[in-house]
């Protein structure tokens, strides 16, 4: 009685490992150009703990421990329409512009090809800029697209939707 439930179980394991795949591969989306033959898949949470790291650091504005995170000629796009080629560079366009208190909203992560490594992470944001002389104080939806590989930022494009004065 003992043999048949261990066959039973047995062959159950095995019946339903081999189910596992003939499960079509999990890929969304599509791409054009050279890449076209790809398609997008569900990245990891190893990316978005980097991005996540960072948004930490950036909050307590521990530039050098950020700079672990970042290649070093690290390409960010700013919503301001300023680019930057080096973490110095990038550090720099940030460091003298406005003060602003944000909120982490979303990330997640995706990558076109898991057998070579690098991983697109979207992350979201609501930003408070405070009033000045000059403005009243508003707030901006940003997205954030990073291209990670290996555990550091390769590129980072940030883009703002101004919202209404408060």
């Amino acid at each position: 009685m003992k043999n048949s439930i261990l066959i039973t179980l047995l062959a159950s394991v095995v019946f339903l490992g081999g189910c596992d795949s003939n499960l079509p591969e999990r890929a969304i989306g599509f791409v054009t150009g050279e890449n076209s033959d790809a398609q997008w898949h569900l990245g990891t949470q190893s990316a978005i703990d980097v991005v996540n790291t960072v948004d930490e650091l950036w909050t307590n504005q521990d530039y050098e421990g950020m700079r672990s995170f970042f290649a070093d000629s690290v390409v960010v796009l700013r919503p301001n329409g300023i680019s930057t080629s080096t973490f110095d560079s990038f550090i720099e366009s940030i460091s003298t512009g406005d003060t602003a208190s944000w909120s982490y909203d979303y990330a997640f992560s995706v990558d076109l090809d898991p057998s070579i490594g690098g991983e697109h992470v979207q992350a979201g944001f609501t930003v408070t800029y405070p009033a000045t002389d000059e403005r009243e104080e508003y707030t901006n939806q940003q997205h954030e697209s990073y291209y990670v590989v290996d555990g550091k930022i390769i590129t980072l494009s940030q883009y703002s939707i101004r919202g209404n004065s408060q």
